[in-house]
């Protein structure tokens, strides 16, 4: 159950779901990240804490908003007195009205930045604009369910498909293997990958083939063996099953575009 906050208030999982609009497979997420403030009890953990680390750590989620239901999952009972006056986050209708939105308005719908969506407005394959700077929800939702898939299961509310998703950035940046490490931990348990621990990756041939290698007389020229963004982004996306990499830290180097 979720306590009054106070100097001493205590939150469970279905507790920090509902104060920061979560869905419970998100906040299990969480709660086994390194940073993750420790329990002050068994399942419980102080609101106080939990609050400066979602501030800090998932600036996405602060404030607290209204409560967005998961219907795959079972809630435990709450008592009513606790929800009235709670407005739920409803889930975009895609079956009526097409409508025409600006960045403001889909990045509401999508639950991004409106950076967010000016980085999207300029990929590839993105849907013209209809009006001036007013897009087609129909057809942005087409383009967000299949190039951005982590969006769509938020939308939908089948939860992230990743723990934190890929950068949106040029498809064409490179990146080394630290920061294919980078991403890739990120996306499957939420902290990078030691650089040690992606080289040995590769080795084994758990990592897509380099896009760029050191001689192959392309411009930039690299010294070393490198990877588009897209190409890790696939790679995130099109894994089967749940991830199976062990997490660390790094840092993210060697980032050039191309």
């Amino acid at each position: 159950m979720s306590s009054g906050k106070g100097s001493s208030a205590r939150l469970d999982r279905a507790g920090i779901a509902d104060t920061y609009a979560e869905l419970p497979r998100t906040v299990d997420a969480w709660v086994k990240l390194l940073n993750f403030p420790s329990p002050v009890a068994e399942e419980e953990w102080d609101a106080r804490q939990v609050d400066d680390w979602v501030r800090v750590s998932r600036p996405q989620s602060w404030p607290a908003r209204s409560r967005r239901p998961d219907p795959s999952a079972k809630e435990p009972s709450v008592v009513q007195g606790d929800t009235e006056g709670v407005a739920e986050t409803p889930v975009p209708d895609t079956s009526g009205e097409d409508e025409l939105m600006g960045k403001a308005g889909l990045a509401l719908r999508y639950g991004v930045s409106e950076a967010t969506v000016g980085t999207w407005a300029r990929a590839e394959h993105f849907p013209q604009a209809a009006d001036a700077g007013r897009w087609r929800t129909r057809a942005v939702d087409g383009w967000v369910k299949e190039h951005r898939a982590h969006a769509w299961a938020e939308v939908t509310g089948e939860g992230p498909k990743v723990v934190i998703a890929p950068p949106d950035g040029n498809p064409k940046d490179l990146y080394d293997i630290g920061g294919y490490g980078f991403i890739l931990g990120n996306a499957t348990r939420g902290e990078p990958l030691p650089r040690t621990t992606a080289q040995s990756y590769k080795r084994q041939g758990h990592l897509e083939p380099p896009d760029r290698v050191p001689g192959d007389r392309k411009r930039p020229e690299v010294f070393e063996d490198m990877w588009f963004l897209q190409t890790i982004t696939r790679h995130v996306y099109s894994r089967r099953g749940p991830g199976r990499l062990r997490a660390g830290r790094t840092r993210r180097t060697g980032k050039k575009r191309a």
